[in-house]
């Protein structure tokens, strides 16, 4: 079986290196302009210090990949005067535009967003900054867990937010997205998943099924992300696996997942890309215990009834019945 593992874990930056490196505010103050932004300098030398923890904080975004890292890369390249519409998918517009950025910061312009291109990429964006440098940080804490209007404006709510990540990450909580900060958001859970929002690699996310009594299944028997017809678990929440395993252990029914973060499904932040959905095989027991146990809801435009879980007004868990693929679409928000 094939594995493909995007995120992988990095070691936080110095202080002193991160003062060394200079990173630069890139993002304008309410009523400014946008004003040109530096990250970290050109190059980083190999092998120093600086060099290694650089290169394992960050992870490789490039053509034919989808889901917010790469609409936090066509964010951050509008904020930087490469104008690209955050769809999430990135295509030869989007790679166009990476290269252009990395010929004018003399790199080597391939149009693949690896670490010395994340470097120059990303800026300080702090109370008071607006612009689409924030609506990435902003839509970076919604994909882990901490969910915020992308509105591009940086208040005490998102202030808030960000304080709250940089504790759970072990950063200084000071409310401001440095490089530190950013390297964290986009590597999400980073090596141990993490709780709550973290993401989880594959091998973590099957391990764990498995001791709870879990399987899965693909009609290409495959767990490469990047094929439709695997079905992998690569940067999935580590809420939506415990949450399956809630299900697994509430229902007393035998839980199968046919469908995880594999390319293929529907777009959206709260979506299977973004490690928020399983598919869970269309059993009785399932079926009986959804309907026990939830509120049917709605209908979805694609005509699936959806099944609600609330708590407080808020919204926990949508089961939506995709009977014709005999499977349960399950979302953990």
């Amino acid at each position: 079986m094939l594995t493909t593992t995007r995120r992988r874990p990095g070691r936080s930056l110095a202080a002193s290196m991160l003062l060394a490196m200079g990173l630069a505010t890139g993002v304008t103050a309410a009523g400014a302009t946008t004003a040109a932004a530096t990250a970290l300098p050109d190059k980083v030398q190999a092998g120093s210090s600086a060099g290694v923890a650089v290169q394992a904080s960050w992870p490789t975004v490039k053509s034919g990949q989808r889901g917010v890292d790469v609409a936090t890369v066509q964010l951050l390249l509008t904020a930087r005067g490469y104008a690209l519409t955050a769809d999430g998918v990135f295509g030869s517009g989007t790679a166009a535009k990476v290269k252009a950025f990395q010929r004018a910061k003399h790199l080597t312009a391939d149009g693949i967003v690896g670490p010395n291109t994340w470097a120059k990429l990303v800026m300080t964006v702090k109370s008071g900054s607006r612009g689409a440098g924030v609506k990435a940080a902003q839509r970076q804490l919604t994909d882990n867990g901490y969910a915020l209007t992308a509105d591009g404006v940086f208040g005490s709510g998102t202030a808030a937010k960000v304080k709250a990540f940089q504790r759970a990450k072990h950063l200084t909580a000071n409310g401001i997205v440095d490089v530190q900060t950013w390297a964290a958001l986009v590597r999400g859970g980073g090596a141990g998943g993490g709780g709550g929002g973290g993401k989880l690699s594959d091998a973590q996310a099957a391990a764990r099924l498995r001791a709870a009594g879990i399987t899965r299944s693909s009609s290409g028997n495959c767990t490469n992300r990047n094929n439709k017809n695997c079905t992998s678990l690569q940067d999935i929440r580590a809420r939506t696996v415990d949450g399956v395993i809630s299900l697994k252990q509430k229902s007393g029914c035998r839980i199968v997942i046919t469908g995880g973060t594999e390319t293929g499904h529907a777009g959206g932040t709260y979506s299977h890309w973004n490690g928020y959905k399983v598919d869970v095989a269309r059993t009785s027991c399932v079926t009986n215990y959804i309907h026990a146990h939830s509120t049917k809801h709605h209908k979805r435009g694609d005509g699936a009834w959806v099944w609600r879980v609330t708590s407080g007004g808020r919204t926990l868990i949508d089961y939506a019945d995709e009977s014709w693929a005999n499977h349960w679409d399950v979302t953990y928000y």
